[in-house]
């Protein structure tokens, strides 16, 4: 068969199809154009970026509108795809192909199912992500945007179901349908955000027995009914192939024959100076200490979801993300640390039972790694503990420059904490970080916003160690390392939503191809340095 051919059968049988077969092969075709696309960006990194600055700049990096309290922002490129993704669905759940109210209602329930195909992705969503090869902050967005989408569908083929010229019987099919839809209407009662942050486990808890329930209740609904039982069914082979591989991978970094299983140990790491302890606020900081039981390549990015059966059913067996920080080799094997604030839940558990070795389970490495190492120039910023999204790769530039494997010349860290007490979560790093830059290419300047009138200090060889009592100037450092950089210029960041809009809009207004911002999937939130405002997201995993 020739190519043409080919083609030409195709579009037949694509005409052949329903509207929502059309409407998942599409899907489905987008998906695989990723993944090659995904193929084709890791080949050729840097000519991809040469030719996706206008993309960059003009879409991906400038938000929108202005940050909204309890809303957030959203960049030109998201606000697009997100229009677009609606607009799709609205058009064809009501005007395409739909010729009476009750063609509506059937349209948005199998619309619905096709939907939730994406939602079925195992449980971690954080192994799709790597497998796309996309950020955890799009990768949850587009989770969001998929399950808003199908539960508008679901309630609306209720509705027009329940409201129909038709009485409403109480079949054994009418009632799982009563039943799929109360669970999916309890998953957006309890997804709002507030709910998220507060009661993080039973949210995990409560949003796992809701979807098993809204599936089987799904399943016995359409039960015969195509094509919308042969949607569940992909998007049903789609979970277990997932969930056997995250199984199998979970199995295969716990269990190694003739090792221990994993123990971690939580140290605290704050201790307040005399002059802070007027200050309200615990800022308990701990350092998690894990030795693995099977090795692997640490990369900088990575982060881990950790579990201490030890803590509780309910807040133990649950793995909870955390940045890698920092690791170790030794005769006993490989060590991880994890650095985390104390909190609620999981962690506040956690620091009852600090220097006491805990029995813990490790699900991952997750996370993509940023090619650092490719520019000459880094400029990093953080505000509290997201100092830990960037020891990582600091370790690993300052390795690579005296193994001369990177082309960097150059690190800057910015690192605002709101006590000067804070300092002390990662002095040892940086000791050893500094011990090991030979090549005196790491500066970091720490601004303390809890100055009270002291004045400003230089400390190490070169003077590589700025502690300045004041907010620092995004603009100026922007300005400055520009002007003089070394090579192309990267910009991280690990900052709370403030520094983030800042940083940001600067890098947006003197974009060229060899500036490139990043933002870890890690972000500390401003409550952590002190403020009022909530809005932040400890971690951008939470799934």
């Amino acid at each position: 068969m020739s190519f043409s051919s080919f083609v030409r059968s195709g579009i037949s049988k694509l005409r052949d199809m329903d509207i929502p077969s059309r409407y998942c092969f599409i899907f489905g075709c987008v998906f695989a154009l990723w993944l090659l696309l995904r193929a084709i960006y890791r080949a050729f990194t840097s000519e991809w970026l040469a030719t996706s600055f206008w993309f960059l700049k003009h879409l991906t990096y400038p938000h929108i509108l202005p940050r909204i309290p309890f809303v957030g922002t959203a960049t030109r490129l998201k606000v697009m795809l997100a229009s677009g993704y609606l607009i799709t669905n609205i058009l064809l759940v009501t005007v395409i192909g739909v010729k009476s109210r009750s063609d509506m209602g059937t349209r948005a329930a199998t619309m619905s199912i096709v939907n939730l195909i994406p939602l079925l992705c195992g449980p971690r969503l954080s192994l799709m992500t790597e497998m796309l090869g996309i950020t955890l902050r799009t990768s949850i967005g587009s989770h969001q945007w998929l399950g808003r989408t199908a539960i508008a569908e679901a309630l609306l083929h209720t509705i027009i179901s329940l409201t129909g010229s038709q009485s409403f019987v109480w079949s054994g099919i009418n009632a799982s349908g009563v039943v799929a839809s109360s669970a999916i209407g309890l998953i957006l009662l309890f997804s709002f955000r507030v709910g998220r942050r507060l009661f993080y486990e039973w949210f995990l808890n409560l949003h796992l027995l809701l979807s098993v329930t809204a599936l089987v209740a799904i399943g016995r609904h359409v039960f015969l009914r195509k094509p919308a039982e042969t949607f569940l069914q992909i998007g049903i082979c789609l979970w277990v192939g997932m969930t056997t591989m995250h199984s199998l991978m979970f199995a295969f970094r716990n269990f190694a024959i003739g090792r221990p299983f994993a123990k971690a140990v939580a140290t605290r790491l704050s201790i307040p100076y005399p002059s802070e302890r007027s200050l309200t606020g615990s800022s308990n900081v701990l350092q998690i200490d894990i030795t693995v039981p099977r090795k692997w390549k640490v990369r900088a990015g990575q982060y881990v979801f950790l579990s201490i059966p030890r803590l509780g059913v309910m807040v133990g067996l649950r793995g909870h993300p955390f940045m890698l920080s920092w690791w170790d080799w030794s005769l006993d094997g490989l060590t991880i640390s994890l650095l985390v604030k104390s909190r609620t839940g999981f962690t506040r558990e956690l620091d009852k039972y600090t220097n006491k070795e805990l029995l813990a389970f490790i699900d991952g490495p997750y996370g993509i790694e940023h090619t650092f190492g490719d520019y000459g120039t880094v400029i990093m910023f953080a505000t509290g503990i997201g100092i830990a999204g960037h020891v990582p790769y600091i370790k690993d530039l300052i390795s690579g420059y005296n193994n001369c494997q990177v082309r960097t010349r150059r690190i800057l860290l910015i690192w605002q904490i709101n006590k000067e007490s804070q300092e002390q979560w990662v002095t040892s790093r940086m000791d050893n970080l500094l011990d090991s830059d030979t090549g005196y290419i790491l500066e970091v300047r720490l601004h303390v916003l809890d100055y009270g009138g002291k004045k400003d200090v230089e400390y190490g060889n070169h003077s590589r160690i700025k502690k300045i009592f004041n907010t620092p100037n995004v603009v100026e450092v922007l300005q400055t390392e520009f002007e003089s950089h070394r090579g192309k210029v990267m910009v991280s960041q690990c900052a709370d939503r403030v520094m983030t809009d800042k940083v940001r809009r600067e890098v947006q207004r003197r974009m060229s191809k060899r500036v490139r911002l990043v933002e870890l999937d890690f972000q500390p939130s401003l409550r952590e340095m002190g403020w009022p405002s909530t809005n932040g997201m400890e971690f951008k995993c939470k799934g």
